[in-house]
């Protein structure tokens, strides 16, 4: 097998591998009538390029009052570059400028390099070969983004868990993705010895903080991390190609089970290439991650930050449970950059700790994740009205960002949606009827993904793979295929893409189909609300079915004043039976709402007759 050169960061050869993907056209093939887009070109921020705008416009030349269907390109992508030539080519700019920051100190990008050299060449003494999969399981620091380019530079995938999900969940996701080592701290290895059949895949153990000898009681050989300094720091040489899996993200599965999400490099390098250059992310930036690293808004964070030649500056956990921590630590790091989930804005808006003369370094916010309640969009407007925000969209199933809206003004009234705009590079967004034909302007259809961000595929499930990834209704080739969301949209006049809700959010009540999403909608705009979420709830012991609003805010307990509110916007069938108030909307480690957690509070809720804590 061919070798590519470890310093020179791109791969060379080909050869078996465990995950493949048909490798994208170096543009999306134009299918049905001329469709006009626009390119990326080096160095271009929006606004710019050769026809005035950079946000693009719809597809099928003259059919734009019916096309409802998205692009950009972003020109040529590079040929079999792979996602740690990033860090390989920063570190010969400046080899001494801080990579890392986090709550224990810095790491260089001289020391990155170095030690995520070690990493791999320990990984493959311990038999870790070409797209062997890595588990790593550790608290937020430095170390898992070292470790997780270590793994790449041993042409394995890393396989991200939660240090804090339960033990359950990790031997699932152990035993489905049969890792041949895994990283962690001492502190699970008495969890790990009760993994059981689980473990038979593993053949070695990376361990942090661990004392000579543990492990031995689980059977599988230790290498403790601190022994390591003295091993070799040379670059592994590389054989992986760019269509290689980079990286699998498990979430949550309907069954109940954790689905693993296969991504590859060339995924990514996509997403990275078009992103730094969108955002205009550069050397000089100061990236704050507060993603987890089992999430997929951590592959912005971390490969933003080091294509740019930027620092990453990773929050600790007690500084995203404390609004004024957080804000603290992005004044004393000198954040300029800062991609959020939704939910944690809107906890800073909520809780009054913005301030006109906090924060002032932050120069972009990028928000999403789960919709933004418009009325903490505008407070943030209000307050810094000279920072940029950015509302972003993509699934894991499509790597990254799929469409971003640069938000120019602060939205009129609390009730004006804010959209998802329009695709980023080498991506087409459909929205798509029941009948698979395309929507018109101002139809409701199911949003769909094409392009160079689709994954191959869900790790060790072709059947559900089968299932969200189909081939391409509007397709011109027998290999093109697309990504069902099962995320709602629609397309205004202006081109722009609106989001609506998930598809399974929808529901039939008494006759009628009810978007829960406007339900939420029309309670968020009400006065002294922060948060809500409306569910279809079936009560146990009485065998029916009922509308329940659970909501957050200084007038949650005012059930009367919110079904009055909701009165004047809402149909009688579409008003709420319940309303229970909470002291705060239970999140996933993912940061949405926690349905699952509610519907469980309202079981609890109907048998007592009396309010309980919901955790």
């Amino acid at each position: 097998m061919a070798q590519g050169s470890g310093e020179k960061g791109h791969a060379g050869g080909v050869g078996g591998q465990t995950v493949r993907q048909r490798k994208p056209e170096k543009q999306l093939p134009r299918c049905g009538a001329d469709p006009r887009r626009l390119r990326l070109h080096a160095g271009m921020r929006p606004g710019e390029g050769p026809q005035g705008q950079y946000r693009g416009d719809h597809l099928f030349g003259n059919l734009r009052n019916a096309a409802q269907h998205h692009s950009q390109d972003a020109g040529t992508l590079m040929g079999n570059y792979l996602l740690q030539s990033y860090l390989i080519e920063s570190r010969r700019a400046d080899p001494g400028k801080p990579a890392l920051v986090d709550e224990h100190g810095s790491m260089t990008y001289d020391l990155l390099h170095a030690d995520s050299n070690r990493m791999a060449h320990c990984l493959a003494a311990g038999g870790v070969t070409r797209q062997d999969r890595v588990v790593i399981c550790m608290k937020r620091s430095s170390l898992v983004v070292m470790s997780m380019l270590g793994i790449l530079k041993a042409d394995a995938v890393y396989v991200p868990v939660d240090a804090k999900a339960p033990a359950e969940r990790l031997f699932k996701v152990i035993a489905d993705s049969r890792p041949g080592a895994l990283i962690c701290e001492e502190a699970l290895l008495p969890v790990l010895a009760g993994a059981g059949e689980s473990m038979q895949s593993l053949r070695l153990l990376v361990v942090f903080g661990a004392k000579s000898g543990a492990g031995c009681a689980i059977g599988i050989p230790v290498l403790r991390w601190e022994e390591l300094s003295t091993a070799t720091a040379e670059p592994p040489p590389y054989r992986n190609i760019d269509t290689d899996a980079a990286y699998i993200l498990y979430t949550s599965g309907s069954t109940g089970s954790p689905k693993g999400v296969v991504i590859s490099h060339l995924n990514v390098i996509n997403y990275i290439e078009w992103a730094v250059q969108c955002f205009g992310i550069g050397s000089r930036d100061r990236v704050l991650g507060t993603a987890p690293f089992h999430f997929d808004m951590s592959t912005f964070d971390i490969f933003t930050a080091l294509k740019a030649g930027a620092t990453l500056c990773i929050a600790p956990e007690r500084s995203l449970l404390f609004p004024g921590k957080l804000l603290d630590l992005i004044e004393r790091e000198a954040i300029t950059l800062w991609k959020g989930v939704s939910s944690l804005l809107m906890y800073l808006s909520s809780t009054g700790s913005l301030k006109e003369d906090r924060i002032p370094s932050l120069e972009k916010v990028l928000f999403g994740g789960e919709v933004l309640p418009t009325r903490h969009l505008m407070n943030w407007m209000s307050i810094y009205p000279s920072k940029r925000f950015y509302n972003v969209y993509g699934p894991t199933e499509a790597t990254g960002i799929s469409a971003y809206h640069p938000v120019e003004a602060a939205p009129a009234s609390v009730d004006e949606a804010i959209p998802i705009g329009k695709a980023c590079s080498n991506t087409e967004i459909f929205v798509l009827t029941d009948e698979d034909r395309l929507a018109r302007v101002g139809e409701t259809g199911e949003l769909c993904i094409r392009g160079s961000g689709l994954s191959p595929g869900y790790w060790n499930d072709a059947e559900k793979t089968a299932r969200a990834f189909v081939p391409n209704p509007l397709g011109c080739t027998a290999h093109d295929r697309i990504y069902r969301t099962g995320d709602l949209a629609r397309v205004r006049e202006d081109g722009v893409l609106e989001y609506l809700g998930r598809k399974d959010f929808q529901v039939k009540f008494m006759g009628y189909r009810i978007e829960m999403f406007e339900v939420e909608r029309a309670i968020l705009s009400l006065e002294n609300i922060h948060q809500a979420a409306v569910l279809l709830c079936n009560c146990a012991q009485s065998e029916l079915s009922e509308l329940v609003a659970f909501i957050e805010g200084p007038q949650a307990a005012d059930a009367d004043a919110i079904l009055q509110g909701l009165g004047r916007s809402l149909p009688s069938y579409m008003l709420p039976k319940q309303i229970i108030p909470l002291e705060r909307i239970p999140l996933t480690d993912r940061g949405k709402t926690d349905r699952a957690a509610l519907q469980a509070y309202y079981q609890r809720h109907m048998q007592n007759g009396a309010k309980e804590d919901i955790g």
